[in-house]
């Protein structure tokens, strides 16, 4: 079968250099996009071939028939850019790309600006065994946790971790002695009711978020302060929430917030089709007299399905009831957020896009920071991927799994950006998609200008809470779900 690729192809004049670049907008048969031609905008193109099951990463244009030409200015940059469009057929017969048959390799294959891989990125190693385990299945009660909400790592060595559902601080030593225990269930001074986020402070003061609470402990367990935020300030700005955002609301001394994701019965989809959640995001002072709004961003892209078995209902009871269930397809494209580094800085991805925002969150106002441009080689599903994709799909209990096969999209490609970490020294790791969570992960480095530093392979099945100059911190679940701290050596080479 042949299929026509419309390729964008642009001629960069910055400064003294000039680039061409090409890069798939639009194919024809088109590739799957959940309803949204943007997806496959600015992403690395890939065509499976039926006969061949070749994976092609990069498609260039070959001929350059000019069409419309415009002005093009890109985030983080600014460049003159002459962009016209080229229809190609591509045979799949024809050479024309570089393809290959080891998806493997793909996770270690980032791609530059200019469309080629590049092979002198370092290995950063990541000790497989880690130095240090927390957790047991039975023993001492500070030793066993539950839904672990965050764990930090002191100056000291000391290791820190919020547990969930014991709503406790514990404090443990380098060799892994319980040092104290502070906080515990209730609304009195220290106490909390449902602890969401641990961060470290300079001085290693420990701020947890609980609700709209901080509360600062002393790296001895030693309460500090306990305030509640004056959500009544915060309304003078909009309709703002800071409990129900994407990200800690409680970041050093700013408070982040969101619109959150209300809706508008109203504006339920009748019909089924795609659905998207957007949440503005924006910052302030914990005394709530300015703020910086940062933009609108991508929460998740979901999909109206029937309910299996219901009549079709008449169009007045739909606002009511709708009919219909919400489910993202299989790999649906969603936000991807972290914040990190000190100073503190968050970073802001689309996981099926090739970028990554990252905003400084200074003490007096919020600057753009590096716009880093993530080049990962993306790739056909492979059946197990696809599988477990489909599985988590129909856990959401809107149908059989027939019913949600026949009414969700298949996705062509895995996501691009699947987990961010922005480590202590402010260097943002971009997570490759992996389905299973028990698997190693692969991660690609970036520096604070978004250059490309290491790509690192993550032990299996760790959770990554905290990365350090060179450690790795993180949690890690066994067949019984018992959940475990392990700390890892980092080499940074």
């Amino acid at each position: 079968m042949s299929r026509i690729f419309f390729v964008d192809r642009e001629e960069v004049l910055d400064g003294d250099r000039e680039e061409d670049r090409g890069e798939v907008v639009a194919s024809y048969p088109p590739f799957p996009s959940y309803g949204n031609p943007s997806a496959v905008a600015g992403s690395p193109a890939e065509y499976n071939d039926p006969a061949g099951q070749l994976h092609c990463d990069i498609v260039r244009s070959i001929s350059t028939t000019p069409g419309a030409i415009g002005g093009v200015e890109r985030a983080g940059r600014q460049e003159a850019v002459m962009r016209y469009r080229t229809p190609i057929p591509i045979l799949a017969a024809l050479a024309v790309v570089a393809c290959s048959s080891d998806r493997d390799s793909d996770m270690w294959n980032p791609v530059n600006a200019a469309g080629r891989v590049s092979q002198a990125v370092p290995m950063w190693q990541i000790a497989p065994d880690p130095a240090l385990t927390l957790g047991l299945l039975e023993g001492p009660p500070e030793h066993l946790f539950s839904q672990i909400r965050g764990a930090a790592r002191l100056s000291t060595g000391t290791i820190v971790v919020l547990d969930g559902a014991s709503r406790q601080l514990r404090a443990f030593s380098p060799d892994g002695t319980h040092l104290w225990t502070a906080g515990g269930p209730g609304e009195g001074p220290g106490e909390m009711r449902n602890p969401t986020h641990l961060e470290t402070l300079p001085g290693d003061t420990l701020q947890v978020q609980d609700g709209l609470s901080r509360i600062r402990y002393a790296p001895d367990g030693t309460l500090i302060t306990h305030e509640r935020l004056a959500t009544a300030d915060l309304q003078e700005f909009g309709r703002y929430y800071a409990s129900e955002c994407p990200v800690p609301s409680f970041v050093g001394d700013r408070v982040i917030v969101c619109t959150g994701s209300d809706f508008d019965p109203s504006g339920m989809p009748r019909e089924a089709g795609p659905w998207r959640l957007e949440d503005e995001l924006a910052v302030l002072p914990w005394a709530l007299d300015s703020i910086g709004r940062l933009g609108v961003f991508l929460k998740e892209e979901g999909w109206a399905v029937p309910f299996e078995g219901l009549p079709r209902l008449p169009e007045r009871l739909a606002v009511l009831s709708g009919g219909m269930g919400y489910a993202p397809p299989p790999m649906a494209r969603k936000g991807v957020f972290a914040v990190g580094g000190w100073p503190r800085k968050l970073v802001v991805a689309d996981s099926w896009g090739d970028v990554v925002h990252a905003f400084a969150l200074g003490a007096d106002s919020v600057l753009p920071g590096a716009t880093i441009r993530v080049r990962h080689a993306r790739r056909p599903p492979t059946a197990d991927e696809l599988a477990a994709a489909w599985e988590a799909v129909s856990a959401r209990r809107v149908g059989s799994p027939e019913h949600v096969r026949e009414h969700l999209p298949a996705p062509d490609s895995i996501p691009n950006i699947d987990h961010l970490v922005v480590d202590h020294p402010g260097m943002v790791w971009v997570g490759s998609y992996q389905a299973d969570t028990s698997a190693t992960r692969a991660y690609h480095v970036y520096d604070t200008e978004g250059r490309l530093l290491a790509r690192v392979a993550m032990p299996p099945g760790v959770e990554v809470l905290e990365i350090g100059a060179d450690y790795v911190l993180g949690i890690t679940r066994d067949e019984l779900e018992v959940e475990r701290i392990v700390l890892h050596t980092l080499t940074r080479s």
